[in-house]
C-alpha cells in the first residue's frame, strides 16, 4: 500500500473511507467523520465527490477494477486443465485478500449492508458478483466438459456457492486471522470446494 504523502488526496479519502466504511457501515459513517479523519475541509470533499454515493460507487468500482478485472485479465492467459486453471484462481484471489483483506471484507459487508435496497450502489454491487459468476461458471463448465462432474452438476448454482463460501472464508480470516494461518486456510477451503469432506 502507498504511503499517506504519495497518494493523492481522492486516493487518501478513498483509503480512509475503506476503513471507516468497515468499521462503523456505510450508513454510519457521515461525510463529517470523513473529513475528519482525512484532514480536509466538506468543501475539499466535495470537490472530488459529489456525495457520500458516489464515493462508495467508486470503491465499488475500483475493487472490480483491482481485483476482479485482472483476475480475468490474467486467466485469459493460463493455459491447462480444470485443476490447473482452478488453482491458479484461487491463488490469485487468496494472494489479492492477503495483500488488501480490509478492501475485500469491505466489499463482501457492504454487499450485505446494500442488499435489498434498490440502490445504485446495490446495482452495481450485483453486477460486479454478475460478471464474477459468469467467471466462475466458465471455469466449472470446463471442468464439466473434461469429465470432471457428473451430467447433473449444476454449474450455475456450484458457482454462486463457492463465491458464498468465499466470501464467508473472508469474514472468518478477517474475524480470527491471530488464529487462522492465512495459507493452511486458503488451501483447506479450496480442497473443501474440490474434493469435498467426506471420503468416498
Amino acid at each position: 500500500m502507498k504511503t499517506k504523502s504519495s497518494l493523492s488526496m481522492k486516493d487518501r479519502i478513498i483509503d480512509e473511507s475503506i476503513r471507516l466504511f468497515l468499521k462503523t457501515g456505510f450508513k454510519g459513517t457521515s461525510i463529517q467523520h470523513i473529513t475528519d479523519t482525512v484532514g480536509i475541509t466538506k468543501g475539499a470533499f466535495y470537490w472530488y465527490f459529489k456525495s457520500k454515493d458516489e464515493l462508495l460507487e467508486t470503491i465499488i468500482e475500483k475493487y472490480d477494477r483491482d481485483n476482479l478485472e485482472r483476475l480475468y485479465a490474467h486467466m485469459k492467459t493460463m493455459e491447462g486443465t480444470f485443476l490447473t486453471k482452478f488453482k491458479e484462481y484461487h491463488k490469485f484471489i487468496n494472494e489479492y485478500a492477503r495483500d488488501h483483506g480490509e478492501f475485500c471484507v469491505l466489499f463482501v459487508t457492504l454487499a450485505a449492508e446494500m442488499a435489498g435496497g434498490k440502490t445504485t450502489a446495490e446495482r452495481k454491487i450485483k453486477s460486479v458478483y454478475k460478471k464474477y459468476h459468469t467467471f466462475i461458471s466458465s471455469l466449472l463448465t470446463a471442468g464439466k466438459k473434461e469429465g470432471l462432474f457428473d451430467q447433473t452438476f449444476d454449474v450455475s448454482l456450484n458457482a454462486h456457492i463457492i463465491i458464498a463460501i468465499h466470501n464467508g472464508i473472508l469474514l472468518q480470516w478477517y474475524m480470527n486471522r491471530s488464529e487462522m494461518p492465512g495459507p493452511m486456510l486458503a488451501r483447506t477451503y479450496r480442497n473443501i470446494i474440490l474434493y469435498g469432506i467426506v471420503m468416498k
